[in-house]
Parts: structure tokens; sequence; C-alpha cells
């Protein structure tokens, strides 16, 4: 089954500034290791997608490696989770990962994604914070109720 896509032509080219061309895209040709057809695009012109084109091996067997490797690290940091509710907690976990990233245990990469993580934990945290002062002051305003449930007259 192909599948037909709009692609806008590049400003400034020949075809004229902004034209929909369509173009069909064709399903890969090759069989997944379980058998069932492979569900990915074919490359333009071409019978196999990235995964399947037999110049593309020696990419494919880099981009398994790195993807293991980051896995591996992935489940390195995961062995160690903690419990990452306070500032000092966030502190001593974001230590952590910056000295992993400079002995080479962890990739530059799987660190910024665990940084940027921090980063919205601690803005959850500010939050969760914030509202617990918010309510506490708020308690401490509310009047207090009346024995009979009545209304309290003078305040």
């Amino acid at each position: 089954m192909a599948v037909l896509m709009t692609e806008r032509t590049p400003r400034g080219s020949n075809a004229g500034e902004g034209t929909a061309t369509a173009t069909v895209k064709r399903p890969c040709e090759a069989s997944t290791k379980q058998g069932t057809p492979c569900r990915a695009f074919a490359l333009p012109g071409e019978p196999f997608c990235w995964g399947h084109h037999p110049g593309r091996q020696a990419d494919v067997r880099r981009a398994r490696q790195k993807g293991g490797r980051v896995a591996g690290q992935l489940r390195s940091i995961e062995g160690r989770r903690k419990k990452l509710d306070s500032a000092a907690e966030l502190i001593a976990f974001t230590s952590g990962v910056v000295q992993d990233v400079l002995s080479g245990r962890v990739l530059p990469d799987v660190a910024r994604a665990c940084l940027y993580g921090i980063s919205i934990q601690r803005q959850l945290i500010e939050a969760s914070d914030l509202e617990r002062r918010l309510d506490v002051l708020e308690q401490q305003r509310l009047p207090a109720p009346t024995q009979q449930g009545g209304r309290s007259w003078g305040h």
C-alpha cells in the first residue's frame, strides 16, 4: 500500500514558488526477523527503508551499538533511583550525574536528558511548596466556625 504525501517545493526552485507536488511513499519491501512485513517507508527511489538498505548496514550497526550503550547507561542510572523531592536531594543527584559524565560512565546526551528532568522536578517541588504555604496562610485567614453552625456576626 502506497501513501500519498504532498510536499512543498522550496522557494526559489525552478518548479515554481510554493507549489505543492505529490509524492508517493512506498513501504519497505523487507521483512522483520519475525517474518512480518516492515512497516517503515522505503527511502526515496529505493525498495528498502534505512534499516534494511544493504548499503547502509554499517550505519545501522553503529546506530544499534550507540543505542545499546545509551540503554546500558540508562539502566545504570535506574539502579540508583532516589527519592528526589527536596532541593538537597536534587543537588546531590545532579552532582552525581555531573561526576558520572566527567568520569565517562554516562554520555553527555543521557546526562542532558537527566538534567532536563531535574529542572522539571525542581519546578514541581517549588510549585508544591508554594501551594502548601498558600494553604497554611488561607487556613490562618479563615474565621473559625461558630458553635451553632450559623453565621458569625461581627466578622
